[in-house]
């Protein structure tokens, strides 16, 4: 399961530049403004940009920059005030420095705000009659300010919401999709455990009574490698199954989670998986006990697979907390994962592993166990960067809720 995103970053600053342009040309009609310019605010570098200058001359400063505090625009940014110059050379506030190319002496400056930020700033200058701007006209163009930002952040909204209904669409139908492989796995290893056992039984019979070094004991080995690898596809089959179309309301159960994790990693000592690997932990300690859905079956996933991520050696860190949600986080420094398969990893069957490795239900398993929690997991990762991933689950399924 992947983040879900409002929109692209490039589109979003395309629409908010384009927005905000048609804002400044209305502004400049009602309020009969023959020059006007739009300042966008790059944060990372703490200065104003021009992106845009409407004017009768033929002037190159689109790229202009001013930092805060600096020329007319860099002073109204920095005060962070709305402000109304009737004749600059009796204005005590502001000098005459960048403002040659204006024909009359007044002008308004307005910052724009997006959620309580500094976006922008709208400069409005030379009215048609040659008389100064008055303060019905400041009024004009704060409120035509401010009500193109709402428009802006309501149009940002409707596209959130437009994906969350996209993606909660996605998942149902994922879900739909689960809950049917489900019910199919658990007629068919039902049908398949019965004649397996026996199967297997009578293997293990012939291969002790076959001599080793022999061709017939090599052929029963492998016989019996294969047998085992279908008795963990069936088993895990059996468990998604379980998990799938298992009851939410049962009566709950309260785990420490942190205390989880020591046990996991308890398990995978007892089986030598920590050769060359190093271990850092941050728990929160304070962390209240939670609902168990199956995460134990979380924490022993995930951990094997950073832990299989790492075949040379590497470092493992492990981290709860809580804010917003419960979160754990398992990092490693591993291989990584591709990007084109990123969105793939949770799906039924999908595995990177060598076969005798995995049946690629685990990951499937983890999926519909936090679906259960109505959270999420989200993951982070790049080749040869390693992988992060992040359980995030409700608050609600706390013990103190």
């Amino acid at each position: 399961m992947s983040e879900i995103k409002i929109f692209d970053k490039n589109d979003a600053a395309v629409l908010f530049k384009d927005f905000l342009n048609r804002t400044l040309k209305e502004t400049m009609a009602l309020i009969k403004a023959e020059c006007g310019s739009l300042f966008l605010f790059d944060s990372q570098n703490k200065e104003l940009v021009m992106n845009s200058f409407y004017n009768s001359q033929d002037l190159h400063i689109i790229g202009l920059k001013r930092r805060l505090g600096e020329g007319v625009s860099g002073k109204v940014a920095d005060i962070k005030t709305p402000v109304l110059v009737k004749d600059i050379d009796l204005d005590s506030r502001f000098s005459r420095n960048g403002f040659s190319h204006y024909r009359t002496k007044s002008f308004m400056s307005i910052p724009i705000f997006s959620s309580e930020k500094l976006s922008g700033l709208i400069n409005l200058a030379d009215k048609a009659n040659g008389e100064p701007f008055s303060d019905d006209d400041l009024r004009i163009a704060v409120a035509l300010s401010k009500y193109a930002v709402l428009a802006l952040e309501s149009i940002s909204a409707c596209r959130e919401l437009k994906q969350e209904k996209e993606a909660l669409a996605k998942q149902k139908l994922f879900l739909e999709k689960y809950a049917s492989v489900g019910k199919l796995a658990a007629g068919v290893v039902h049908e398949i455990n019965n004649p397996l056992d026996g199967i297997i039984r009578y293997t293990n019979m012939l291969l002790y009574q076959a001599a080793d070094n022999t061709i017939t004991h090599e052929y029963l080995s492998e016989i019996k490698q294969g047998l085992g690898r279908i008795a963990n596809i069936t088993k895990s089959l059996l468990e998604f199954s379980h998990q799938v179309n298992s009851n939410s309301e049962e009566t709950r159960k309260f785990i420490d989670i942190n205390e989880l994790i020591e046990e996991t990693l308890d398990l995978m000592s007892s089986h030598g998986s920590f050769n060359k690997i190093t271990i850092d932990k941050q728990y929160n300690k304070q962390l209240p006990r939670i609902s168990d859905f199956g995460l134990s079956h979380i924490t022993i996933n995930l951990i094997k697979n950073a832990l299989d991520a790492m075949p040379q050696g590497g470092a493992l860190h492990l981290s709860t907390n809580i804010s917003d949600m419960v979160e754990i986080k398992i990092s490693d420094t591993g291989l990584g994962i591709n990007e084109d398969i990123k969105d793939k990893i949770f799906e039924p069957f999908f595995s990177t592993k060598a076969k005798d490795k995995g049946s690629g239900l685990g990951l499937a398993i983890c999926n519909e166990i936090i679906n259960r929690y109505e959270g999420k997991i989200l993951v982070t990762s790049a080749p040869g960067e390693g992988s992060t991933f992040t359980v995030l689950i409700p608050k609600k399924h706390l013990a103190y809720v």
